[in-house]
Order: C-alpha cells, then structure tokens, then sequence
C-alpha cells in the first residue's frame, strides 16, 4: 500500500475487520477470548445464550476477519484471540484514518 490510497485488497481486508467488530455478539465473543483465553465453541455459545449455528456464523464472521483461530480437537472446536493480527489490523486502520495522505506499509 503506497501513496495516499489503499490498494483494493487491503481496504477489503480492513472493511472485514471493521464490519466483524460491529455486532455486540462478535464484540463479546472478543471480549470473552481476550480476558479469559481460548474457549470451546459450545462453552461460548452458552454463556452468550445463542445458538450453536448463530455462534458458527459469528465465528466465521470473526474468523475471516482473521480476529479468532478456531482449532478442531476430536468433536470440540475451540476457539482463540489472534492477538498479532488484530494489532496488525488495528495499527493499519488507524494508520489509513489518521493519515490518509502518508504512505503505508
């Protein structure tokens, strides 16, 4: 990304970023994984009284992001907080709002 415009790509992968973060479910779900650490799919679903299929869409929302990894163990999905990525993203969206006209990375 060069000059004072993102190239496609990297403003697709930041829209997923921003629009993963937008629902109060997603946010929770962050929330849960950044204070408590990894959690079983079915656990987090639980405690957000929502649907195994709700809390899918949730994490695929959030996995395409590149926000949560989700690991399978035999039966058990478990799921974690991608902290490297999530700075990563974070750092280039404030970057590209904050300094629009300067180059980046």
């Amino acid at each position: 990304m060069q000059g004072s415009t993102l190239s496609p790509s990297a403003l697709r992968e930041l829209k997923s970023y921003y629009r993963a973060l937008g629902d109060v479910n997603r946010l929770r779900i962050v929330q849960i994984l950044v204070t408590e650490g990894e959690q079983p799919v079915s656990l987090l679903a639980r405690r957000l009284r929502i649907s195994q299929p709700l809390m899918s869409w949730h994490l695929h929302r959030l996995r395409r992001a590149g926000i949560v990894r989700t690991e399978r163990s035999g039966r058990e999905v478990r799921c974690s907080f991608d902290r490297e990525r999530f700075a990563d993203l974070n750092a280039r969206g404030f970057r590209m709002l904050m300094n629009p006209t300067e180059a980046h990375p």
